[in-house]
């Protein structure tokens, strides 16, 4: 008998799209949310599936392995040769065939039409769900988390691998994950290392002998894109970000007249690097136009000309500001730097890093200190719209990332946008540059939230950034923030009976009810079709 997979009546998935043209924008984005906890569940399902094939395929090859030797042994020398196999690293089962791992793959894979290394990664996924991160997984199985985010919490617990360990990690990551609003991937990947640094301290130890251990670089024809080749490597965090850092300065030198873009840029300076360069020329006209040092101009002969001036040709300027100096930073509590304690840092834009990278990265950095009294000293340039250094920092090391649902783009790296707009008229009147008015965003979400008026953003006395979709529904952005790593920047009290929260609620429950109630108007004075 011969079963075809993949074969369904598409008549009620058609019919189910042409009603969706007939919804409204509101109705259209509760189907978006419905649909990404259906494909959550439905993966959930795949993995767990994958994972009992993966136990089926391995009792069968049991079975056959034990219908040709049973394991038991007569001399002992037979005990002493299979101890040697084993420290070899010789599978005595090898001359059996694929083992159970390796025949699951095989069908996983053509099922999922996925390469060999996928649909391992899928397998040893559901059995993570099943066994080891049970709680993770009901949080996959619900729509907490999409496959793509419990990959990632695969990939960065694996390390800990002492049971107990692991079932103390899995209910702390479940727990927050089921407290909090989706997170961006920025703030669920701090969220898991710090998780992991407070179960298993030497499992960061471990993940950076395993980063040095697996550097590679890597260069091959790219597959997209003919004429083409793509560069990837796999370095340890710190050297990465160094390299990173280096390409964006080394773009930055240039004069502002530069024709090429900062990617092309950031691409230029790679091979001038290679080229031991360090430095990037500029590409401006000042400093790459040739002046003819010989005019055409006609002389008549009867006439004794004056000698000609001789020019020199202007050569290519070398880059303004000398050998391109990278720059990254880093968020880690003082007890820390002093030696009293191991707690981990943050790597904006990376992650967590261990305390003993952290020091020796600080040992010729310029440092800042930030203290609980600098907020209020901070406020004394709130009629002023550039915020102050070291309000710029606070409001920086505070946050993980851009503060928009989804996004993130370091927080060093973006702009500081106003909740409510600065008043250059009359700074007082409203919109000062305060802490608790000032979040950052990059600038694709600055511009969005800037000039399309339908967005609005609420930004709460608990730090707290809320965004109201054109919709009405409502977003909280930034549900893990650096100040649930580093509590000594600002404490933000949650309780439930805060009257923030009660003042907060209320006033995004009536905005969002005005908002509805022009739709409703709108769609009553104009129905379809427009």
């Amino acid at each position: 008998m011969t079963t075809t997979l993949g074969s369904f009546d598409t008549s009620g998935v058609v019919a189910s799209l042409a009603g969706d043209e007939k919804h409204s924008a509101t109705e259209l984005v509760e189907i978006l949310a419905h649909c990404r906890s259906i494909i959550a569940s439905a993966d959930y399902r795949m993995l767990c599936a994958a994972s009992l094939i993966h136990d089926e395929r391995c009792e069968d090859f049991l079975v056959e392995v034990g219908e040709h030797d049973s394991g038991q042994r007569e001399s002992a020398d037979e005990i002493m040769a299979a101890g040697m196999d084993h420290l070899a690293g010789r599978d005595p089962r090898a001359e059996f065939g694929p083992d159970g791992l390796e025949r699951a793959t095989a069908e996983v894979g053509a099922v999922l039409d996925v390469p060999a290394a996928k649909a391992r990664e899928i397998i040893t996924a559901g059995d993570t769900a099943r066994y080891r991160l049970v709680f993770t997984g009901q949080a996959l199985a619900v729509g907490r988390i999409d496959l793509a985010g419990f990959l990632l919490i695969c990939a960065r617990t694996k390390l800990v691998t002492d049971p107990d360990l692991a079932k103390i990690l899995d209910t702390h990551i479940a727990q927050a994950l089921f407290e909090r609003p989706p997170l961006s991937r920025a703030r669920l990947v701090a969220m898991v290392d710090t998780t992991v640094a407070m179960v298993d301290p030497d499992a960061l130890l471990r993940r950076k002998e395993r980063a040095a251990t697996d550097r590679d670089v890597t260069i091959r024809p790219d597959r997209f894109q003919p004429g083409a080749s793509r560069v990837s490597a796999s370095l340890p965090m710190t050297d990465a970000a160094a390299i990173d850092a280096r390409l964006t300065a080394m773009a930055d030198s240039v004069h502002s007249g530069d024709p090429r873009t900062r990617a092309h840029r950031r691409a230029d300076a790679l091979i001038a690097l290679a080229a031991g360069l360090d430095y990037l020329t500029c590409g401006c006209d000042t400093c790459t136009q040739a002046v003819d040092t010989e005019p055409d101009v006609e002389i008549d002969a009867a006439v004794d000309p004056a000698p000609a001036v001789e020019q020199p040709a202007p050569q290519p300027i070398a880059p303004p500001v000398g050998p391109a100096r990278p720059v990254f930073h880093i968020v880690v509590n003082l007890s820390t730097l002093l030696g009293l304690d191991d707690a981990p840092g943050y790597l904006d834009g990376r992650g967590i890093i261990d305390a003993d990278t952290m020091r020796a990265l600080f040992a010729d950095a310029q440092r800042e200190f930030l203290r609980r009294d600098d907020h209020a000293r901070a406020a004394a340039a709130a009629s002023t719209y550039a915020p102050s250094k070291k309000l710029e920092a606070l409001v920086r090391a505070g946050e993980l990332c851009c503060t928009f649902p989804g996004c993130s783009a370091p927080a060093w790296s973006v702009d500081l946008d106003h909740t409510d707009p600065f008043d250059h008229r009359d700074p007082h009147a409203g919109g000062q540059t305060r802490r608790e008015n000032l979040k950052p965003l990059c600038r694709f979400h600055h511009r969005i939230k800037t000039f399309d008026t339908r967005w609005r953003d609420y930004q709460s006395p608990l730090g707290e950034a809320f965004f109201e979709s054109p919709t009405g529904h409502m977003f909280l952005g930034n549900a893990y923030t650096a100040l649930d790593i580093f509590p000594a920047l600002g404490p933000r009290p949650k309780p439930d009976n805060h009257p923030a929260r009660a003042t907060l609620a209320d006033k995004r429950s009536q905005a969002r009810a005005a908002h509805i109630r022009t739709i409703d108007r709108y769609e009553d004075a104009d129905p379809p079709p427009f």
